[in-house]
């Protein structure tokens, strides 16, 4: 079988080779990279966070838009809604102050309590 050269001037087989090689090069680094995320998911838990919330959120973040991700959450609270369901969410505030005076959820527990 005779090889043929292609456009680069590599023979098939180098080609081949170079693919096989930077292919197994870039799975190394994944492993690596997967290894950096496991250790960087323990550091978050162990500071408090719950890690499935985290993962939540930069999968959302990754997106190009989170417009899915809001229409989904608008049926969750539309369906909710229509069955009597009580969803305790989190609001935003508005006031950008981050203080627990807003009026939300925690204010509202507080109240009921």
């Amino acid at each position: 079988m005779e090889l043929t050269l292609i456009d680069s001037g590599a023979t098939t087989a180098e080609q081949l080779k170079q693919f096989a090689d930077r292919m197994e090069n870039l799975l190394n680094e994944i492993d690596g990279l997967k290894s950096d995320l496991k250790d960087l998911k323990g550091e978050a838990k162990s500071a408090g966070f719950n890690i499935k919330a985290l993962d939540r959120l930069v999968a959302i973040r990754r997106k190009d838009s989170a417009d899915a991700e809001t229409e989904l959450l608008n049926d969750l609270l539309l369906y909710a809604h229509a069955t009597g369901t009580h969803l305790d969410l989190a609001m935003p505030d508005d006031s950008g102050s981050g203080g627990s005076g807003s009026g939300g959820p925690a204010s509202s527990r507080e109240e009921a309590a």
